[in-house]
Order: structure tokens, then sequence, then C-alpha cells
């Protein structure tokens, strides 16, 4: 089972993630500060059994992004930046 959880990574407001099972949407518009006890309920609502199933998507927004990719990281997650006119792109067609 791929689980691929996107994550609009804010700079001034919270952050907002998408979780996708197998390539269908299992929930989103979760809100999320970066704070280790948000970022550990995000995690807990993922509920992945086994860590390396996990593919994070960022775009690299300024610095923003650097402790919730490395979060994720240590827990085992795949971590992948897709470059910000490619995000862009995705929201157009995802809205």
């Amino acid at each position: 089972m791929a689980l691929t959880l996107g994550i609009d990574v804010a700079v001034r407001a919270a952050h907002q993630a998408t979780l996708a099972r197998d390539g269908k949407t299992v929930w989103r518009g979760r809100k999320f500060l970066t704070r280790p006890d948000e970022l550990e309920r995000v995690w807990a609502d993922v509920g992945a059994e086994d860590p390396g199933e996990l593919t994070v998507v960022l775009e690299p927004t300024r610095n923003a992004w650097i402790v919730m990719a490395e979060w994720f990281r240590r827990r085992g997650a795949k971590v992948v930046m897709v470059p910000t006119t490619q995000s862009a792109d995705l929201r157009k067609y995802y809205s």
C-alpha cells in the first residue's frame, strides 16, 4: 500500500495536508503548525503501519519546509521536493 502525504507549506499561516492511499484521497485540508505535538497528530492521522510506505511531498517554500522534511525523514518516510512551478500546476489541476 502506497501512502502519499502532500503538504502545502505556509510561511505565515497553518500548513495544509492531504493524504492519498494508492492514489485515492483519504482526507484533505488538515491544518497544522510546525510544532512537535501537531506534527505528531498528523503522523498519527496518517496511520502508516510501515513508515517506508509513506512519501511526503513538499514545495520548498523559503526555509519553512526544512524542519518538516527532516521530521518526516527521521521517522522513516521518503521526502520529495516539488519545484514551485510544478506545484502551481498541480494546484490548478486539482482545484
